[in-house]
């Protein structure tokens, strides 16, 4: 409960910084990145799993944050691309590519699609605890979270290193 506690302060803190400072990108986004590996790492377990799926303030807080990461990653879209057309810049077509990626492939609704699968699939095995199998199926399930996730996050810290070899974002 106290890793909870832990995140919804740490979402919040993250909101109210992203908005004082709004006006430097690489700086929301560094901390949006943080914020969503610290949040994967609580996720990406069958003990993770059930927390998402049985608390709603977990569940809520971990939308909001991804919400925020594509929020600003439109915003980064629009300034790489002004960038991009401007100077031609390699490092910012890579970085359009990527967000694009992020963007298409790893969206708010495709996470929500999948871990609404996984929670069906986390419920029914727990219904059947008592059955044989169980153990298998917790680690199928937490195999399966685990590579999505990590897909996930190996995508938005992509982005954001990225960011780090753009000159004047």
């Amino acid at each position: 409960m106290r890793l909870v506690y832990s995140f919804i302060f740490s979402a919040l803190s993250l909101l109210l910084t992203a908005q004082v400072k709004s006006e430097n990108i690489v700086e929301v986004i560094d901390e949006l990145t943080v914020s969503w590996d610290d949040s994967a790492n609580q996720l990406k377990s069958y003990e993770g799993l059930q927390e998402y799926c049985r608390n709603k303030v977990f569940r809520d807080n971990t939308i909001l944050l991804l919400n925020q990461i594509h929020h600003y990653d439109s915003t980064l879209y629009n300034v790489v691309t002004h960038k991009y057309d401007t100077h031609k810049d390699a490092a910012a077509k890579a970085t359009l590519d990527d967000i694009v990626e992020l963007e298409k492939d790893y969206t708010t609704k495709n996470f929500l699609k999948f871990l609404r699968r996984e929670c069906m699939s986390f419920n029914d095995n727990e219904r059947n605890k008592t059955f044989e199998g169980h153990d298998k199926r917790a680690k199928e399930l937490e195999k399966e979270l685990a590579r999505y996730v990590k897909a996930v996050t190996h995508q938005i810290d992509i982005v954001d290193k990225h960011i780090h070899h753009l000159k004047d974002l």
